[in-house]
C-alpha cells in the first residue's frame, strides 16, 4: 500500500479513485471548504483532513505529525490573470498563491510521485501569473522566461490630478479605500439609478446611502487637499441625489468618478497585498497602468518540480475511461528521479464510438422522482430497472441518497419544455428568454441544455447555476445524477446546502479518471526497483513517451523523450 497525501482534496473525488484500485491508504487529505470537507470526511472515515494547505509550513513538523508519503495528488485552483481581468473585479486571481504551495510542498516533502490535475488550458497564455518582488533569483536559477505586461488599473482619464503621489501608498490606501458595505451601497445606488425603470427602487435606499457616507471618518492630514476636494464634492452628490434634490442626470458623472476611482485604489492595493512587482505608473488620458513582468505556470510548475522528478504531462479526456461525460483535464504525472523510472499517463481505454453515455448513467433514475430538500430522507430502491455497464457499477445502495432538485419555477418549466435533446437557451423563442440576460446573444452554450441520452455529456460543472435539464422529463437534473455523470457510485453521500452539493460534484475529479491514473502509477511505482539508468525529465530535456498509444491519446504534450 502507498501512503497518499491529497491536497486540495474536495468532495473526494481523486481519493475515491485511488482507493479503488486497493493500492493506496489515503492517510491524510486537506480541505478548506467546510461542505467539501463534511462530504469527504463522511466517506473516508479513516483518513485525516486538514483544514488548509497554508498552515502547512513546518515540513519537519509535519512529517513527525503525519509521517512519510509515497504520492501527493491534488489540483490547486488555478486562474491566469486574463481570465481575472476579463471579469474586471480583480487584477489577479487570489487562487495564484496556492499553485506555489503546491509545488512547495511537493518539493518539502519530497514524495516518491505526484499527480497534479487542473484545466486543460493550463498551458495557454491564459494561465500566467504576475511576478512577484520574491521571484527574481528563483527564476533566474531556473531559467524561468519572464515577458513585460502592461496592466490597466483604470480605463478612462482619472479625475484626480494628483493621484500618482500616493496611489501606491499602503497607508493612504487604507484609508481612503470605503468599506466593502459602503462601496457596494454607492455602486447599486449608482447602476440601478442608470435605467429609468429600476431607479425608483435605486432611490428607495437613499437613505441607507445617506447614513453610510455621513459615518465616514474625516481624512486625516496625510490626505492631499485635491483629493479630499474630490471626495467631498463626489460624495456631496450622492447625498443630494439620494435625497431626490437633484436628478440622475445632474449627479451621474460625479458618482462614477468617485466609483473609478474607488476600484483604481482598490486594483492597486490588490498588486500591494500580493507583492506585485510593478514599475513605470503612467497616466493619460486613456487611463491607469502599470507594468509588471509575467510567467507562464506550466513553465514554473515543470521547471520547479523537474528539479527532483521526471514528469510526463498531457490532456486526458474522462471518456476515455469510462466516464459518461466529455471533460478534458490537465494531467501531470511526476517520479522521483532516484527511481529510475520514466513515468507514463495511462493509454486510452474507449475509442470515441464506445463512449458511455447518459443514457448509460442515469436512465434507470428515470422513474424515481426526485425530492426537492436536502433534509428529505434517501429514497428505497428496488431492482427493477435496466441494467448497463455503468449503472451495474455505480447502483450499489437500495438508497438512493442526494437524489434533489430545484423547484421549477414557471418560466424556467416552460423553457424547460420548449426545448428538446442537444438543445439549449439559443434554441429558445424569443418571448420566453427577454428579461433575462443583459446580452442573451452571450450566453453560454451550457445554459438551459437538455442532455442528450445518446451522447456523453459536456463537462460537468454547477448544473444547479447552468440549469441542465433532464433528456425526457421536464426538470433539473438532480445532484445525484450529475454525480452519476462523474462517476460517483450511489453509495458516495454529499452533505451541505443544495448550491454546495452542486457544486462540489462539479469541482470533483470523476472517480474512474483517477482510477486509473492511479492503477497506471501503481503499476509503475510496483516496478521502479527493478529499473535502472534511465534519464530524464521535463527540466533536463526528458518527457515520457515510451509507449505505443494512439496519437490522441495525450493531447499538447510537449514533444520531449527521456534520454
Amino acid at each position: 500500500m502507498y501512503r497518499l497525501l491529497d491536497l486540495f482534496a474536495g468532495a473526494g473525488g481523486m481519493t475515491l479513485g485511488f482507493m479503488q484500485t486497493g493500492k493506496y491508504d489515503i492517510a491524510v487529505a486537506v480541505e478548506k471548504n467546510d461542505y467539501a470537507k463534511a462530504t469527504y470526511e463522511r466517506n473516508h472515515e479513516n483518513t485525516e483532513v486538514l483544514s488548509d494547505i497554508l498552515d502547512i509550513t513546518d515540513y519537519d513538523s509535519f512529517k513527525r505529525s503525519y509521517g512519510e508519503f509515497d504520492v501527493v495528488v491534488g489540483g490547486p485552483p488555478c486562474q491566469g490573470f486574463s481570465n481575472a481581468n476579463r471579469q474586471r473585479n480583480h487584477i489577479i486571481s487570489q487562487n495564484n498563491s496556492l499553485v506555489k504551495k503546491y509545488v512547495e510542498v511537493i518539493l518539502n516533502l519530497k514524495p516518491r510521485a505526484f499527480v497534479m490535475e487542473n484545466v486543460r488550458m493550463l498551458k495557454s497564455d491564459i494561465h500566467r501569473f504576475y511576478c512577484t518582488n520574491n521571484d527574481g533569483v528563483e527564476f533566474e536559477k531556473l531559467g524561468i522566461i519572464t515577458r513585460n505586461e502592461t496592466i490597466c488599473l483604470l480605463d478612462t482619464e482619472c479625475p484626480v490630478v494628483d493621484i500618482k503621489e500616493y496611489l501606491f501608498d499602503p497607508a493612504i490606501l487604507s484609508e481612503l479605500i470605503l468599506p466593502d458595505k459602503v462601496f457596494y451601497a454607492l455602486r447599486i445606488l449608482y447602476k440601478n439609478s442608470r435605467r429609468e425603470e429600476t431607479r425608483k427602487k435605486a432611490l428607495s435606499k437613499g437613505k441607507q446611502c445617506i447614513t453610510h457616507i455621513s459615518a465616514l471618518p474625516r481624512r486625516s492630514k496625510a490626505v492631499s487637499r485635491q483629493y479630499i476636494n474630490f471626495e467631498q464634492a463626489s460624495l456631496n452628490a450622492f447625498i443630494r441625489y439620494a435625497g431626490e434634490e437633484i436628478s440622475f442626470d445632474e449627479a451621474e458623472q460625479e458618482m462614477l468618478n468617485y466609483l473609478n476611482i474607488q476600484r483604481l485604489m482598490m486594483h492597486a492595493k490588490e498588486l500591494l497585498d500580493n507583492n506585485i512587482a510593478i514599475h513605470n505608473l503612467r497616466i493619460d488620458q486613456r487611463g491607469v497602468y502599470v507594468e509588471a513582468e509575467s510567467y507562464s505556470v506550466i513553465e514554473y510548475i515543470g521547471k520547479s518540480l523537474g528539479q527532483l522528478y521526471r514528469i510526463d504531462d498531457g490532456v486526458l479526456n474522462a471518456a476515455w475511461f469510462g466516464v459518461p461525460q466529455l471533460r478534458e483535464r490537465y494531467i501531470a504525472v511526476g517520479l522521483r528521479k532516484d527511481l529510475h523510472r520514466c513515468p507514463e499517463l495511462p493509454a486510452r481505454v474507449y475509442k470515441e464510438a464506445e463512449y458511455l453515455t447518459v443514457f448509460d448513467a442515469i436512465q434507470d433514475l428515470e422513474h424515481v422522482p426526485p425530492t426537492f430538500n436536502t433534509e428529505d430522507d434517501p429514497i428505497p430502491l428496488n431492482n427493477d430497472f435496466l441494467g448497463t455497464e455503468l449503472t451495474r457499477e455505480l447502483r450499489n445502495s437500495s438508497m438512493l441518497y442526494n437524489h434533489v432538485v430545484t423547484e421549477t419555477r414557471e418560466t424556467a418549466k416552460k423553457r424547460f419544455e420548449a426545448l428538446g435533446q442537444g438543445q439549449n437557451f439559443h434554441d429558445l423563442d424569443r418571448s420566453l428568454t427577454e428579461n433575462t440576460y443583459t446580452r442573451p446573444e452571450r450566453t453560454q452554450n451550457s445554459i438551459y441544455l437538455r442532455l442528450e441520452y445518446g451522447n456523453p455529456s459536456g463537462t460537468v460543472t454547477n448544473v444547479r447555476k447552468s440549469m441542465w435539464i433532464h433528456p425526457t422529463i421536464s426538470r433539473a437534473i438532480s445532484i445525484r445524477e450529475a454525480a452519476r455523470l462523474q462517476s460517483f457510485p450511489d453509495d458516495y453521500v454529499f452533505v451541505g446546502t443544495k448550491d454546495s452539493q452542486y457544486q462540489q460534484v462539479g469541482n470533483a475529479v470523476p472517480p474512474m479518471m483517477a482510477k486509473a491514473i492511479a492503477a497506471k502509477l501503481a503499476e509503475m511505482l510496483d516496478s521502479c526497483s527493478g529499473l535502472s539508468n534511465v534519464q530524464g525529465g521535463l527540466v533536463n530535456g526528458g518527457h515520457a513517451n515510451n509507449r505505443g498509444t494512439q496519437q490522441d491519446d495525450v493531447q499538447d504534450k510537449v514533444e520531449e523523450h527521456c534520454s
